[in-house]
């Protein structure tokens, strides 16, 4: 299955983070949306996603390395609809600039939200809007919290 997807992560606390050539952001304790396309493969890069340990390709790795999955949003079509979706998201909450965007000419692909319910409202909203079918999956929360990640970065 080819398309787009929405990843909803929770950050439980404010700090910041390294996120290759954008340099260090400040990122808020809270809930996000990040949006991406798999025009080769949704099941490949959504278990990319949620594997712990992997090379940072994209800027939604550095965050991963902090915050979690909570649910994954999948888009199954066969055109890219990433931009669309980012651009449908953005009437809703507030976008992080230049983040998940380098290929493209969006403000960004990722999204804030401080409360989980706000963020899963703003993008049904906009999913609606659009008039896409989705299908969302719930990730299971691992019974033992994963290691730290031992990854070290020059301040």
């Amino acid at each position: 299955m080819n398309g787009s997807y929405i990843l909803l992560l929770e950050l439980s606390e404010s700090q910041y983070i390294p996120v290759g050539q954008l340099g260090i952001l400040y990122f808020t304790e809270g809930f996000y949306a990040y949006i991406g396309s798999a025009l080769n493969g949704l099941e490949t890069r959504i278990n990319r996603h949620l594997r712990l340990n992997k090379r940072h390709h994209w800027h939604i790795d550095y965050l991963l390395d902090r915050a979690s999955i909570y649910e994954v949003v999948l888009v199954p079509v066969k055109e890219r609809l990433e931009c669309t979706l980012a651009r449908a998201l953005k009437e809703e909450v507030p976008c992080i600039p230049h983040f998940g965007s380098g290929d493209c000419h969006c403000p960004g692909h990722l999204f804030y939200a401080a409360g989980r319910n706000e963020l899963n409202v703003q993008v049904s909203n906009a999913l609606a809007k659009l008039g896409i079918t989705c299908y969302r999956h719930l990730v299971p929360v691992p019974k033992s919290p994963p290691p730290f990640p031992m990854n070290l970065y020059q301040w």
